[in-house]
């Protein structure tokens, strides 16, 4: 399946620098990733008499099962799209507004690890999934996310979140490598 890009978009693309392509696969690769799965359950039911067991998994995406981590998305997706039309800005306003949006990417990455290390330890009281009878009450059965009520990082956490941080730190440093490097031109271009 082709799709058609506009001619003048086409050329775009092409003509424009390798670390704003990056930064703008940057920011596309995180809005997929934020789909797949960030947290998992898995638990084993084992039948009463027969003794067979029935091993279950249940995931959620980032918009699925954290508050935070759709926070972090946006952050970070914005981030890249800003970055990337600060050449719409006038030259005054450019600097700035990189910095701005290097500020809202590196907030992303906080955002993310933060909410991570909030979520308790296997070690805290209960870990390993133990749900007590009235908890599971008001309609939430055994293996169900519950956005926001996240626990047992160390293993429910899932291999989405940890590309997303990957992403993100990619991110970060590509957005300050071209605020430094357009820096470092400008002092060069005014002392010549």
């Amino acid at each position: 399946m082709r799709v058609a890009v506009p001619h003048h978009l086409h050329g775009l693309l092409l003509r424009a620098p390798w670390w704003e392509r990056s930064v703008a696969a940057l920011g596309l690769l995180l809005l997929v990733d934020s789909f797949l799965p960030w947290y998992r359950l898995s638990w084993t039911v084992i039948r009463y008499g027969s003794g067979q067991e029935t091993h279950h998994v249940n995931t959620a995406t980032a918009w699925h099962s954290s508050s935070a981590w759709s926070l972090a998305v946006l952050l970070g997706v914005t981030a890249a799209v800003g970055h990337l039309t600060c050449g719409a800005a006038t030259t005054r306003w450019r600097t700035r507004l990189r910095w701005l949006f290097l500020l809202t990417a590196t907030t992303g990455l906080l955002v993310a690890t933060v909410s991570w290390l909030a979520i308790p330890s296997v070690d805290a009281p209960g870990g390993y999934g133990f749900v007590a009878a009235d908890e599971i009450a008001g309609g939430v059965r055994l293996g169900d996310i519950v956005r926001d009520r996240l626990h047992d990082r160390e293993v429910n956490v899932d291999w989405g979140f940890y590309l997303a941080v990957f992403i993100m730190m990619a991110l970060v440093l590509l957005m300050l490598q071209d605020i430094v490097r357009r820096a470092d031109r400008h002092a060069a271009a005014g002392a010549g």
